[in-house]
């Protein structure tokens, strides 16, 4: 595995010899560690990755349960591109290629990518909610890493260009549903309509979703300005002035984790927001909170955490610090890392969610520690800063 001190330093030589020293100087990630530590870093990474290439199914796919396929499959994948492995290339190359025709057959004639999702050539909303809620993070998830490894230049580029054209209207289509509240419009939440509560759009979606836009964007593919507008001002109105951080829903809710604190700085940078003021205090607010305790889930704390995961919250956490940079990376980083790599067990993955979400099992967190880790790498397009 090549390490991220080795990449750092041979990028520094690419933007020397190009006159561009001091943008790198003022970007650069390398000193907020010792050697010693980055070494460990790589060390634990490589680990982890030996331990999803084991645990690969016969299919191609990462274990979980069916209704997590194929979300934890690319979140498995998107861990390998995230240290420099891509599909047909390097030890891992076959193994990826695999995964990614998994997650690719996956796909619905409507361009839903889930496993298990609506039928038909239309989006059919009339599901139970287990399958609308889980289907609209597999959706999110897998077109996000088939277009990002599209940006890569990994795969079947064809196959994986009529796939995204697909999910990207899929997308598209549940974005522009009728909302009953209009500050609900711009942002997306499960497919099916959950009459159960009023809210039709939430930021923990939302912000996979914009990921997948900004993504195809970037990738040449059409996406609608106004589409990232709408979300981004979805975003915005989740900001909850009363906790100093982003909320899961728009007004009013206190409905707070140091995952959607994360998911709103996140969506904030890749709407070119990074110094945005609900940002910067939701850094702040991430820093106080912090993830000093391993696998910590509060259902309810005076400090107002509901429904927070540890490995999901870190993850959001993790790559949105990484994008407010200074400070904020600095004092955020070398604890969080200390963490994780006092926790992760001897065969080189990481625990289940202390949380209902450990039903998705320890590939899907293992997965989250690789790409938290490989935050400072700048391997994967959605997120360099």
């Amino acid at each position: 595995m090549q390490r991220t001190i080795t990449f750092v330093q041979l990028f520094t030589i690419v933007l020397v010899a190009c006159g561009f020293a001091n943008l790198l100087q003022a970007q650069t990630t390398d000193d907020v560690l010792p050697p010693a530590q980055w070494k460990r870093i790589d060390h634990s990474v490589e680990h982890a990755l030996q331990w999803l290439a084991s645990q690969q199914q016969r299919d191609g796919s990462f274990p979980t349960l069916t209704q997590g396929q194929p979300g934890v499959t690319s979140l498995c994948v998107m861990a390998f591109a995230a240290h420099g492995h891509l599909p047909g290339e390097g030890p891992y190359g076959t193994r990826l290629e695999h995964a990614i025709q998994f997650i690719v057959s996956c796909q619905k004639p409507n361009g839903v990518l889930a496993l298990v999702g609506p039928l038909g050539k239309k989006i059919s909303r009339n599901i139970s909610h287990e399958m609308g809620s889980t289907a609209a993070y597999n959706h999110a998830l897998s077109a996000l890493l088939l277009s990002e490894v599209y940006s890569m230049g990994g795969g079947d580029l064809k196959k994986s260009q009529e796939s995204i054209e697909n999910a990207l209207q899929a997308t598209l289509t549940m974005q522009r549903w009728p909302k009953r509240r209009q500050v609900d419009v711009g942002g997306w939440r499960y497919i099916d309509p959950f009459l159960d509560e009023i809210y039709d759009s939430d930021l923990s979606i939302t912000g996979w979703q914009l990921m997948f836009l900004r993504s195809a964007k970037n990738a040449g593919f059409e996406v609608p300005k106004e589409s990232i507008e709408n979300g981004v001002a979805y975003v915005r109105r989740c900001f909850e002035p009363k906790f100093q951080t982003f909320a899961l829903m728009a007004d009013p809710v206190d409905q707070i984790s140091r995952g959607m604190a994360g998911a709103g700085i996140l969506a904030m940078a890749h709407a070119g927001m990074h110094d945005s003021k609900e940002a910067r205090i939701a850094g702040d607010w991430l820093l106080k909170e912090g993830f000093a305790k391993y696998n910590e889930c509060r259902p309810y704390s005076k400090r107002g955490w509901i429904d927070d995961r540890y490995h999901y919250s870190v993850f959001c956490a993790s790559q949105a610090m990484y994008q407010l940079g200074g400070n904020h990376w600095r004092k955020f980083f070398p604890p969080t890392v200390a963490v994780i790599l006092d926790n992760q067990a001897k065969n080189g993955s990481w625990n289940p969610e202390a949380h209902l979400d450990a039903k998705f099992g320890n590939a899907y967190t293992t997965a989250l520690m690789a790409l938290t880790l490989g935050a400072p790498n700048q391997l994967l397009p959605i997120f360099q800063r």
